[in-house]
């Protein structure tokens, strides 16, 4: 099955239009709720930490076979306020131009985590490992609550830990990968996913840290710990994170879709 360009474009403007900025709790409400319920569908068992707050944490698990190999998902749904006179459109209404979707928080973090739940849609139960999604809203805000929740959360150990987002460098043709921790399964995984770059005639490399972050991330304090970590994903160096006029690449969606589809598909085996 492909890649549902429309269906998502429709989603995303909708997370997109919600506003999830600190204080705004109906729009950053309307995110969580949109998260939950896409979950349930997918058939994960969630768990929300927090409901009295404002902005709840969501951990969130999709079993599988039977000693089913394990990855674990971070994201966040709250979104960066914005500089609104320097877009070049309404920045919570999508718009496309060139390829490219325009929207405030659609390469930090919405685009990505709705690509994902894309794929896991799309594969059967024989071809996904054991997935733990972790979600919280204030990232952008330097992550109070998570702090002090993230260390209480019981998640066992997993193969590897798929971070928010990736990275690809248009100008010299190379997707980037950033790892930690990194063994033998997480090198092949890297070599699959690479080969799927070959109409694209791009390569890749990896450099061994982890994504930046303007604060310290509660995920990597509290959760990564010893265990291998990638970062992957459509971001490149026209998103503009934090600034105006916010893109992702449709065709690099597309392609990150293929992706972490193929990657949940290895560390099932």
């Amino acid at each position: 099955m492909k890649f549902n360009k429309d269906n998502y474009i429709e989603e995303l403007s909708y997370l997109v239009s919600n506003d999830a900025i600190t204080n705004n709790f109906k729009g950053l409400k309307r995110n969580l709720d949109f998260i939950i319920k896409k979950l349930n569908v997918l058939g994960f068992e969630v768990e929300t930490v927090g409901e009295k707050s404002n902005e709840p944490i969501i951990y969130a698990v999709k079993k599988s076979f039977k000693n089913a190999p394990k990855i674990g998902v971070y994201g966040h749904y709250d979104v960066e306020p914005t500089n609104e006179e320097k877009w070049n459109s309404l920045s919570t209404k999508l718009t496309i131009t060139d390829d490219r979707i325009f929207g405030r928080g659609v390469a930090d973090n919405l685009g990505i985590w709705l690509l994902r739940m894309y794929a896991v849609e799309q594969l059967s139960e024989t071809d996904m490992p054991e997935i733990h999604w972790l979600f919280q809203g204030q990232e952008e805000i330097g992550s109070p609550f998570a702090h002090q929740e993230f260390p209480l959360l019981k998640i066992p150990k997993v193969d590897v830990w798929i971070e928010e987002t990736g990275y690809f460098d248009l100008t010299g043709a190379r997707q980037r990968f950033l790892t930690l921790n990194e063994d033998v399964k997480l090198e092949k995984a890297k070599e699959m996913v690479t080969s799927l770059l070959g109409e694209y005639q791009f390569t890749s490399y990896t450099e061994n840290r982890s994504l930046t972050k303007f604060d310290a991330c509660p995920f990597l304090t509290h959760v990564l710990k010893d265990q291998p970590y990638l970062a992957i994903g459509p971001n490149d160096e026209y998103s503009k994170i934090h600034e105006p006029n916010e893109s992702l690449s449709l065709p690099l969606i597309e392609k990150s879709f293929d992706q972490f589809k193929e990657l949940l598909k290895f560390y099932a085996k």
